[in-house]
């Protein structure tokens, strides 16, 4: 009788084993009992959570190597998005330099040419003048040589400074 007993327990057993999922089938749980864990091993539910398992790594994996490509391609687009604005500071502090030496010299172009405008208007002013500037003091012949080349004297220099070679 007790084989008989041992066939039925035996045949209850694979047909509990049949009836366990895989979702039952938890090898970290400690309160199973020696027939719920004969049953999972015997129908194949930690085998099917073990595969389960590594399905899910291999799709983690893929995940992961998808992330790492993102990554990946933020950076590059970092570092040429900081390159483009070093660029891009570079050649508004050069235009902005070669701003300012063109601001510099045309502001002493302006005062060169002031300079020279008054200097023309004295001169203008002296030939105007003309010839001795009381009647009581008639001009020499000499007084007016030394005034003229005074005055000459003074063309010269407003031409050099205009560029004029004399």
């Amino acid at each position: 009788m007790s084989v008989r007993l041992l066939i039925a327990l035996s045949g209850l057993v694979m047909l509990g084993g049949c009836a366990t999922s895989p979702e039952a089938c938890d090898p970290y749980n400690r309160d199973a009992s020696l027939v719920t864990k004969l049953a999972c091993d015997a129908g194949g539910g930690y085998r099917a959570r073990v595969d389960a398992g590594e399905r899910q790594v291999k799709l983690d994996q893929q995940e992961n190597a998808l992330f790492r490509k993102i990554d990946r391609q933020i950076t590059e687009q970092q570092r040429a998005t900081r390159n483009e604005l070093r660029v891009t500071n570079t050649q508004h502090y050069e235009l902005e330099r070669d701003l300012q030496a063109l601001v510099a010299k045309l502001q002493q172009r302006t005062q060169d040419q002031l300079g020279l405008q008054h200097r023309l208007n004295e001169l203008e002013r002296q030939m105007d003048a003309g010839p001795g500037t009381s009647d009581a003091e008639p001009e020499t012949l000499a007084q007016r040589q030394a005034r003229l080349e005074a005055l000459q004297q003074q063309v010269n220099r407003l031409q050099q400074s205009l560029g004029y070679t004399p």
